[in-house]
């Protein structure tokens, strides 16, 4: 077999270790796997390479959370049951991670409308930690032009323990919300949620070892 080959091979065994790790993903290709306060948007914004995507709106300017997830003891995501993939995601402290994109457009806002915007993220769950709200995050703009069109998109990426997810706890929401003036709602685009697990650098670097054995002594 070719050197190719055999890296190959070497990452793929890294890979099908790695793919242990438990892992929910959603990217609304049929439905809006349930999620909650949401419209399902097959086209939507105009420009976003991700396929389709999740819309919360905001009728109302000024603070404003609405329940987005909360995870089921049933199946979705890619497992069979969100909840004790959640609890086993979480008992691993620091390696688990919550990911997504979130976008606005011109039709995020009211049309001929200028104003100041926020994004909030809100983690909830049994723990000691329970109601943990994230504001302003938005942060690749925080302003709205009353003729801007542009698409405008944010890739969060952070530890389960930035939305107070913590070893232990047993139930889990998440919770995404808009503050802004009294005359400029928001509505916010989602996609691909992703809750996973970081390998820890020794494992990591154990499987590709073992892989890279396995071609050098083919190469032998």
């Amino acid at each position: 077999m070719k050197a190719r080959a055999w890296i190959g091979a070497a990452l793929c065994l890294a890979a099908g270790g790695l793919q242990a790790q438990p892992q929910l993903l959603f990217t609304f290709d049929s439905d809006v796997e349930g999620f909650q306060n949401v419209v399902r948007k097959a086209d939507a914004p105009a420009g976003w390479g991700g396929g389709a995507t999740i819309q919360q709106n905001h009728t109302a300017g000024g603070w404003q959370n609405l329940l987005t997830k909360e995870f089921s003891w049933g199946p979705g995501g890619g497992v069979e049951n969100q909840q004790l993939a959640m609890q086993e995601l979480a008992n691993l402290g620091d390696l688990a991670r919550i990911s997504f994109d979130v976008m606005v457009d011109g039709g995020s806002f009211p049309p001929n409308t200028s104003g100041w915007f926020q994004l909030t993220i809100v983690g909830n769950s049994d723990g000691a930690a329970g109601w943990t709200q994230r504001e302003n995050q938005f942060t690749v703009t925080g302003w709205h032009d009353a003729s801007d069109n542009n698409l405008y998109t944010l890739h969060i990426d952070q530890p389960f323990s930035w939305l107070g997810w913590e070893p232990g706890d047993t139930w889990f929401q998440l919770w995404t919300g808009a503050n802004s003036p009294d005359n400029m709602p928001v509505n916010f685009y989602f996609d691909n949620v992703r809750l996973y697990a970081v390998p820890e650098p020794d494992a990591l670097a154990l499987l590709l070892g073992g892989g890279l054995m396995l071609w050098f002594r083919r190469r032998g």
